[in-house]
């Protein structure tokens, strides 16, 4: 029988949702042991706030406490809203904010887990899962002792994402399973055409970036390798965290949309190797341009 649920804090409910949430994703099964010291290191927090976290999962009845041995999975539910919209959305805006501030030269070299909760009023569980998001792009890394710092130049980090892309990306589109998503095709082509002829503004250089993020992406889905695909998601992060508000001038958006639309033609057209040729010029031309640009020192 569920206990009384006790009064918790904000760090607790959300905890628990995300232990919720861990647990989904490891597909544990009933009778599995929950061990304080491991989620401590899983979600960077003490043990207070994690028993805290616990306490409430075995007053829904989802843990079950046993004398000695902390808790085990009681039954995994299938119903119970867990949050994760709500922190995906949220971890969202926050990755979106520090890079703003990054871009804009806002936000120091090192900084602390405590100041982010307070600069950009986030809760710590949103902090950390974005922490871990930026050190996986090998973005940042923890310092010894308490704190964090950005890693390398972005510059030389954007280098080295192209310099991976121009070897992976043309091998995506000459994939044996590759099959081009004719009614995606079409849709691009026209929202291509329909962004080249519009009349330029302010910010439509980051208003592309979408665009252009996406047409890799989908490029990456259509080859049916799900390792390659979530390759260029990693990419497209990066390049979000590091580029996402560079206003590109017109004249280098125009000239990646002629070659979006060239590679599109040459799949349609079934000439795969021209198609990974076009695309091997179009990443080595851009990373020239970011050198010429150095948009990394404004990052």
């Amino acid at each position: 029988m569920a206990t009384k649920r006790p009064k918790a804090s904000r760090l607790q409910a959300e905890l628990a949702r995300r232990i919720l949430r861990h647990l989904k994703d490891e597909k544990a099964e009933p009778g599995h042991h929950l061990v304080e010291l491991e989620l401590c290191g899983i979600f960077d927090v003490s043990r207070t706030p994690v028993r805290g976290a616990l306490n409430l999962l075995a007053a829904e009845g989802v843990l079950a406490a046993r004398s000695g041995r902390g808790f085990v999975l009681a039954k995994m539910p299938g119903a119970i809203d867990d949050g994760s919209g709500e922190d995906e959305e949220q971890d969202r805006r926050l990755f979106d904010a520090l890079a703003r501030a990054r871009h804009a030269g806002k936000l120091a070299d090192q900084f602390t887990q405590q100041e982010i909760v307070r600069r950009f009023d986030a809760r710590l569980g949103t902090v950390m899962t974005v922490l871990r998001q930026l050190a996986e792009l090998g973005l940042v890394e923890r310092r010894p002792g308490n704190g964090w710092s950005f890693t390398a130049d972005p510059s030389r980090v954007l280098n080295e994402s192209y310099a991976y892309r121009r070897a992976l990306e043309p091998q995506i589109l000459l994939q044996p399973g590759f099959k081009l998503d004719r009614a995606w095709a079409e849709k691009t082509r026209a929202a291509l055409q329909k962004f080249r002829k519009k009349n330029w503004r302010a910010g439509d250089g980051v208003a592309f970036h979408a665009a252009n993020a996406d047409f890799h992406e989908q490029l990456a889905r259509c080859c049916g390798n799900r390792t390659m695909f979530k390759a260029i998601q990693r990419q497209n992060q990066l390049r979000d965290f590091l580029i996402g508000q560079t206003d590109y001038p017109m004249e280098q958006v125009h000239s990646a949309i002629d070659d979006h639309l060239e590679i599109l033609a040459a799949l349609e057209a079934g000439y795969a190797d021209k198609a990974a040729a076009l695309m091997l010029h179009h990443l080595t031309q851009s990373a020239s341009q970011s050198q010429k640009d150095e948009p990394g020192t404004a990052a």
